[in-house]
């Protein structure tokens, strides 16, 4: 009787962090992937508003767009992912390598073109903030 009780109490928890950690899982995905969505169509569209400059050449607007356009598609992506439970891993690997690859290209490029605007820097820190959240999502199984 008691090891019944005690296999029921553990099946309870189990459940009970399993879905802790699904939750954990699906907001990071969730979030980053809005974010990441509606960052990207702003680039893919309007980049000269998103960038507050409206003397970028053609050659820059047509690299911006394109890297918008990729992360239109890494976003939808993760965002599919939250229907194909199989797909986590890989849409959560892809935000940590796109967000270490964000943050290392701005950090250098703070080093080398100069300080950028306090948007920028404050984009460099929650970057470098979330890779550790993406990271402890990505573990908890």
């Amino acid at each position: 009787m008691v090891a019944k009780i005690l296999e029921c109490s553990t099946a309870v928890i189990t459940k009970e962090i399993g879905e802790e950690q699904m939750k954990l899982r699906t907001s990071v995905i969730g979030i980053l992937g809005v974010i990441g969505l509606l960052t990207a169509l702003g680039g893919l569209f309007a980049p000269t508003s998103i960038l507050s400059d409206d003397k970028l050449g053609a050659t820059t607007l047509s690299n911006l767009r394109a890297y918008s356009g990729a992360g239109v598609v890494m976003a939808l992506f993760a965002l599919y992912s939250l229907s194909r439970k199989q797909f986590q891993d890989t849409a959560l690997i892809m935000l940590i390598i796109s967000l270490g690859g964000w943050n290392i290209g701005q950090t250098i490029s703070y080093f080398a073109d100069g300080k950028p605007d306090t948007f920028t820097i404050g984009s460099i820190v929650v970057q470098a903030l979330l890779i550790p959240i993406v990271w402890k999502a990505l573990k908890s199984k």
